[in-house]
């Protein structure tokens, strides 16, 4: 910034949701996959990544379709 004051951010979580995309089948027309989206919201904003990955693979073993990816998406208030 030129010439101001250069102000701390304070950064205040507020939201950490984890994302399950599932792989229901295929679209027989344009043989693409039909993709199910699962979340959980929630989820402890501190918890170690690792640890939230493998419980994402512990409930994506009870589902009976495969899993095209996990997401987890933390969200955050930056103020001054």
């Amino acid at each position: 910034m030129k010439g101001g004051l250069v102000m701390e951010v304070l950064v205040i979580p507020y939201d950490s949701r984890l994302q399950l995309s599932l792989i229901t089948g295929i679209n027989p027309e344009s043989g693409k996959p039909i993709i199910k989206k699962t979340y959980f919201n929630n989820v402890k904003y501190d918890a170690d990544e690792q640890d939230v990955y493998d419980v994402a693979n512990q409930l994506i073993s009870l589902q009976k379709c495969s899993f095209e990816s996990i997401d987890l998406n933390k969200s955050m208030q930056l103020t001054s």
